[in-house]
């Protein structure tokens, strides 16, 4: 009789790899330089996450299409798990219906931006975090030959295996057979984009402005950091002591965000940010085209192996 087995991504992290950033600060950006900062469009008052818009936002994926390449990705894994005797259940990506707001609530460029959560959560709002509790009546662990035909590794010896039950095993096993056929899940991140995305001097004055009004208002409040992003990042914020966030990390996002919007921190900057992207979707056109093209190729791939498995709709 077939087993079942539940196949649990980690969740957003994935999908982000650690850049939720609308995008990041370099040296030296495609086409432009500190000394010739592209000219400021409007500046538009932002007061929420939900506000922000990018010229590449066009080019991230949303939810339903990462869904789509995970499902194809379960069909091929699912088939690939049934000559072993087992059966897969689909992939629960932990975060995912948040992965798009957290891209904006988690910058690079402008640190930590959510007054929705950050009075319980401090910086680590939306953050992946400890995985929910399995619910009840869920299905048994996986054995050891399961996890051996998913992984292509034995749990007992951590050695690769090749065959199991007189049966070849892909390398990296079932899920990775999944990912090879389907290709990886689409991030919801500019760092995926050719050349690395749109990228803005870490000397650009506009920018350099914001954070100087932005830190003297934290200084006022008792906060000390040169920009944003420091604080956002703070190594004492990652100490055990800080889970759940101590009431000064807390007090700290607060102010931070408070500072943001009084200053209108992110407005400026997602400013700045939209001229660095206009710039850099001129020069990388034709890359661009041959990234929608690739994207294109693998959704509708996806859908095609959802369609024959049977697991449409």
């Amino acid at each position: 009789m077939a087993k079942h087995l539940t196949n649990r991504a980690a969740g957003v992290a994935l999908l982000v790899a650690g850049a939720l950033a609308v995008a990041a600060c370099d040296s030296s950006p495609d086409g432009g330089s500190a000394e010739t900062p592209p000219p400021l469009g409007p500046v538009t008052t932002i007061t929420d996450p939900g506000q922000i818009t990018m010229p590449t936002d066009a080019y991230i994926p949303t939810v339903a299409q990462v869904r789509q390449v995970q499902r194809a990705q379960d069909a091929v894994t699912a088939d690939c798990m049934r000559e072993f005797g087992f059966t897969a259940r689909p992939t629960e990506i932990l975060g995912l219906d948040d992965a798009p707001r957290q891209r904006l609530t988690h910058s690079a460029v402008y640190g930590y931006f959510d007054a929705d959560g950050m009075q319980s959560n401090g910086y680590n709002n939306g953050r992946a975090g400890t995985p929910p509790p399995a619910a009840t009546g869920a299905a048994p662990p996986p054995s050891a030959d399961e996890q051996t035909a998913l992984t292509g590794d034995d749990p007992r010896t951590r050695q690769k295996v090749d065959q199991l039950n007189g049966k070849p095993v892909p390398p990296g096993g079932c899920a990775q057979k999944g990912r090879d056929t389907v290709g990886p899940l689409p991030m919801f991140s500019d760092a995926a984009l050719p050349e690395g995305g749109p990228k803005i001097p870490a000397n650009d004055p506009r920018v350099a402005e914001a954070y100087g009004k932005w830190s003297a208002c934290m200084k006022e409040k008792g906060f000390d950091y040169k920009d944003p992003v420091a604080a956002n990042i703070d190594a004492k914020w990652r100490e055990p002591s800080e889970r759940p966030p101590s009431a000064n990390q807390i007090a700290t996002a607060t102010a931070d965000v408070a500072c943001k919007i009084a200053n209108n921190t992110v407005g400026v900057i997602v400013a700045v940010q939209q001229t660095y992207a206009n710039r850099y979707i001129e020069a990388n056109a034709a890359k661009l085209a041959e990234y929608r093209q690739k994207t294109d190729d693998q959704l509708k791939k996806a859908a095609q192996l959802v369609a024959s498995s049977g697991q449409a709709g």
